[in-house]
């Protein structure tokens, strides 16, 4: 295949293969790329048709313009997560180089808009910070650009990172390491256990329940905290 005619997904599997010396490059990129995929969907239904479902629409918090301010909320999420697997594969030690690593999984995101200043900017704000201030910058930065976002149980926001740590450690072959985040994840929300359909196991990256929306579950099972 001519270097034209590679996929995004092919080119940065051959970039990975060849700066991280590996030979299942193309298993990481799809799984990994899958797994967030589903997170940053899921993330957007729980602050939008969570809230209109449960609470219903509130005039003063909707958005002037309902197809930009998701634009904007799954751009912001996309940066969120990106940073949430760079310290990802820097805990596990996925990957021999972390800032190469960021830029790597920009690309394979965001494509062309990887390159955008404001975009660099957000996520060395995000990878800079420790956890709790990354979560306070998230929350706060889309309760201006999506305001339903302040309805949502504060528990989304604690679950979303390890998530993104669940699907990066999936993606690298980490069984343990996933399931050992997921316990985390359990410790805070107990409720996980409770789906008679996925029981809270760790699902591969790409699949969700569709019961409890495993891996970010649904409000009733958000507010059982």
């Amino acid at each position: 295949m001519h270097e034209e005619e590679a996929s995004p997904y092919a080119k940065a599997a051959a970039e990975l293969n060849e700066h991280e010396h590996r030979t299942d490059a193309a298993r990481v990129t799809t799984s990994l790329s899958a797994g967030l995929s589903v997170l940053r969907d899921s993330f957007y239904r729980r602050l939008h048709d969570d809230v209109q479902r449960i609470i219903g629409q509130d005039s003063m918090l909707a958005p002037v313009s309902r197809p930009k301010s998701e634009t904007l909320t799954k751009l912001e999420t996309e940066l969120y997560q990106i940073a949430e697997s760079t310290i990802a594969a820097r805990a596990g030690g996925y990957v021999s180089d972390e800032a190469w690593y960021g830029q790597w999984l920009l690309g394979l995101r965001l494509g062309a808009s990887a390159k955008n200043v404001k975009a660099q900017e957000r996520f060395a704000y995000y990878v800079a910070r420790e956890d709790r201030d990354r979560r306070l910058a998230l929350s706060n930065l889309l309760a201006r650009i999506f305001p339903e976002s302040r309805k949502v149980p504060l528990i989304l926001f604690h679950l979303l990172p390890l998530a993104v740590h669940v699907a990066t450690a999936l993606a690298f072959g980490d069984q343990a390491g996933a399931a050992a985040l997921r316990d985390q994840q359990v410790a805070q929300l107990p409720a996980i256990l409770d789906c008679r359909q996925c029981h809270g196991a760790v699902l591969d990256n790409g699949k969700q329940c569709s019961l409890c929306a495993n891996p970010l579950w649904k409000w009733e099972f958000l507010a059982a905290v």
